[in-house]
C-alpha cells in the first residue's frame, strides 16, 4: 500500500481505500512510461536549441565585430518583453535604417510554414513601430528590412519558398565548417503573382530588388563574410537548460569546487553582447539562479568562498555541461511523472466521491470499486 496523505476531498473513512487504489494506478502509470524516448526526445531538444543559438551567433558575428555598411548589432528578441512572436536579432544603423532577423537552424518539409511563420512575425514588428523606435532605438525609423538566416544545407528550399509565396525577406546562409555568411538568392520554379513586371527578365531583376538589401554596400559586405559563434550565450526565451550554459562558463573552482559568485553571471551575462539593460540582466540572473537550484545543479555555499556551488564532482567546461544536461533531463522526466502521479489522484478522488454520492442514495457499492480502466 502506497504510503501517502490522501487530498482532503477524499470521503471520510476512505483513507485507506484510496491509498490502495492510488498506488495500483500509480504503479499501472509508471510501468507504461516510455521514459527512454522521452529522454531522446528532450536531448534532441537541447540539441535543436543549441543549434539555434549558434545560428544567431553566426548571423550577427559580423554585425558584432564590425559595422557593415553602417549596420550594428543592437539587441536579441526584439519585443521578447510583450510575450509577442518576436524575431532571433535587430540590426541598426544611423540612418534610421533597421533589419530584423530570424534563424532556422532547420526547416521542415514544407517550407511555406516558415514563411507564414515570417510573415506573422513581420506584421507585429510593424504594429509595433513605434514601440522599437522609443524603447530601443530613441529614434524615427525610415526603413525596415527582413532577414531569414539559415545554415547552406537549406538555403535554397527556403529562398524558394519565400519567392514562391511572394513574401518580401532576405536569404541569409551560414556555412559552418568554412565559418562564412552570404546572401542566397534561387531562381524560382514559378513566379508569385505579385509581381508588378510582365517581361520575364524584368521579372528576375523585380526579385533581385525584392531578396537583396536596399543598401547595395551591406549587398556586397557580406559576400561569404568571416563569421563566428559565441556571441548569444542567454537568450530568454531558450529553454532554461540552454540559458544556464553561462554559469558553466562564469564558474571558478575553490578547493575542488565548482562554484560561482552571483556577479560573475551578471557580468557575462551583461557582456554577451545583447545589449539589455542592467534591470533585464538582473531578471535574467534571478530566473538562471532560481532555475538551476531548482533542478538541484545549484545550491546556496554556507562561508566566504563563494555565494553558489555547482552541484557536481566535476570541474571541466565539458563534465559540468553534461551534468547540467542530465540534471535538467531528470528533472523533466520527474515532472512527467508527477503528472502522472497527479492524474491518478484526481480519478482516485473523483471515483470515490462519485461512490460517496451513490451511498447517500441507498445505492449498494460493497462489491463496487474502480477499475484498473480508469487508471
Amino acid at each position: 500500500m502506497t504510503n501517502v496523505d490522501p487530498p482532503e476531498s477524499v470521503p471520510e473513512g476512505q483513507e485507506t481505500k484510496y491509498r490502495g487504489l492510488y498506488g495500483k494506478c500509480v504503479e499501472h502509470k509508471l510501468e507504461g512510461f516510455p521514459e527512454q524516448s522521452k529522454s531522446e526526445t528532450l536531448r534532441e531538444e537541447i540539441n535543436v536549441q543549441r543549434q539555434h543559438r549558434k545560428l544567431i551567433s553566426y548571423s550577427i558575428f559580423p554585425f558584432v565585430q564590425g559595422r557593415p555598411a553602417g549596420y550594428k548589432f543592437f539587441t536579441a528578441e526584439p519585443l521578447e518583453e510583450l510575450g509577442v512572436p518576436n524575431f532571433d536579432f535587430l540590426l541598426w544603423n544611423l540612418d534610421g535604417k533597421v533589419i530584423f532577423g530570424e534563424a532556422k537552424s532547420s526547416v521542415p518539409a514544407s517550407a511555406d510554414t516558415v514563411v507564414n511563420q515570417l510573415e506573422e512575425r513581420k506584421e507585429i514588428a510593424e504594429d509595433h513601430k513605434e514601440h522599437i523606435e522609443e524603447e530601443y532605438l530613441g529614434s524615427e525609423i525610415d526603413h525596415m528590412e527582413f532577414v531569414v538566416s539559415t545554415y547552406v544545407n537549406h538555403g535554397d528550399k527556403i529562398a524558394k519558398a519565400i519567392i514562391e509565396e511572394g513574401a518580401e525577406f532576405i536569404t541569409w546562409v551560414v556555412d559552418a565548417h568554412h565559418d562564412e555568411l552570404w546572401i542566397r538568392q534561387a531562381r524560382p520554379t514559378s513566379f508569385p503573382d505579385n509581381l508588378e513586371a510582365d517581361d520575364p527578365d524584368a521579372m528576375l531583376q523585380e526579385l533581385d530588388r525584392r531578396h537583396t538589401h536596399d543598401v547595395s554596400a551591406l549587398n556586397g559586405e557580406l559576400d561569404r563574410v568571416t563569421t563566428s559563434f559565441g556571441q548569444a550565450d542567454v537568450l530568454p526565451t531558450a529553454i532554461i537548460v540552454d540559458q544556464l550554459r553561462v554559469v558553466v562558463q562564469a564558474r571558478r573552482v575553490e578547493g575542488r569546487h565548482p562554484c560561482v559568485d552571483r556577479a560573475d553571471i551578471e557580468s557575462y551575462v551583461s557582456n554577451s553582447s545583447l545589449n539589455y539593460p542592467e534591470e533585464r540582466v538582473t531578471g535574467i540572473v534571478d530566473n538562471l539562479i532560481e532555475a538551476g537550484k531548482r533542478i538541484s545543479f545549484l545550491s546556496e555555499w554556507d562561508g566566504e568562498r563563494a555565494d553558489l556551488k555547482v552541484v557536481s564532482n566535476y570541474t571541466t567546461k565539458d563534465d559540468l555541461e553534461q551534468v547540467l544536461e542530465d540534471k535538467w533531463v531528470e528533472w523533466r522526466i520527474e515532472d512527467m511523472k508527477d503528472d502522472l502521479r497527479k492524474e491518478c489522484e484526481e480519478r482516485i478522488t473523483a471515483e470515490l466521491g462519485r461512490q460517496k454520492q451513490l451511498s447517500d442514495f441507498g445505492v449498494d457499492l460493497s462489491e463496487e470499486g474502480p477499475s484498473e480502466k480508469s487508471c
